[in-house]
């Protein structure tokens, strides 16, 4: 409670009202007000809401929360962008087949393991080759725009987050392209960086549409005091 009472007595000064005045507004008796600033009661929600409607800082305090657990929640994401570029990416083929010199038969050894170095590695089909760097370092873009979006560096930069998605998009229409050929089920590595990408792109679309709703409450509010 020290921190909600600190809180009231720092934005009410900022406003320049008294505690009568801050009583007067809200509708609460001013001995409450006083020790609430001074930590000596737990107040109730309700009384809390009053005074927070009279101070204007309901939509501030909510926002906040939600910064902390969206910068929180990019972060995370974008680490895992981070290890999943790092890591081996994984080919695994369904099937292997072996054709023997001596009786020219065919074998079919089952499933079967084939390595790309995560970073450097790349997919190729018809001489048409995309490294996994460049996939990397997009998701890392859109990593990096979301984080700098939660901490209010910058604004509304959806349109490099969907440049960034398509060059995601043609890898991974390459992949399936080589996958009809070689059979390829699963790369960990990739699935870890394109899941959290989406997630990222999702937190960022809504995160600007909260944003967005919150203007417009203000806006609201300020036209109808």
């Amino acid at each position: 409670m020290t921190e909600i009472g600190k809180r009231i007595k720092e934005i009410r000064l900022k406003k320049g009202l008294s505690q009568e005045e801050l009583a007067e507004a809200s509708k609460v008796n001013l001995r409450t007000i006083q020790r609430i600033e001074n930590n000596e009661t737990k107040p109730r929600e309700k009384t809390l809401q009053l005074i927070f409607n009279a101070l204007e800082i309901e939509i501030i305090e909510r926002e906040k929360k939600s910064i902390d657990k969206y910068l929180i929640w990019s972060s995370f994401l974008t680490l895992l962008i981070i290890i999943g570029s790092f890591i081996s990416w994984f080919q695994i083929a369904s099937t292997s087949i072996e054709k023997t010199v001596v009786s020219s038969s065919i074998k079919k050894t089952g499933f079967k393991l084939i390595t790309a170095t995560g970073w450097n590695g790349n997919m190729s089909y018809n001489k048409f080759t995309i490294y996994n760097w460049v996939v990397s370092l997009c998701a890392l873009t859109i990593g990096s725009i979301v984080i700098s979006n939660s901490l209010k560096l910058i604004d509304n930069k959806i349109k490099y987050i969907l440049i960034q998605l398509i060059v995601i998009a043609i890898y991974l229409l390459t992949l399936y392209k080589v996958s009809n050929v070689l059979n390829i089920w699963f790369k960990p590595g990739l699935f870890i960086v394109v899941i959290s990408t989406i997630l990222l792109s999702i937190t960022y679309l809504k995160n600007k549409k909260t944003g967005a709703n919150t203007g417009n409450r203000c806006a609201s509010r300020h036209k109808n005091p």
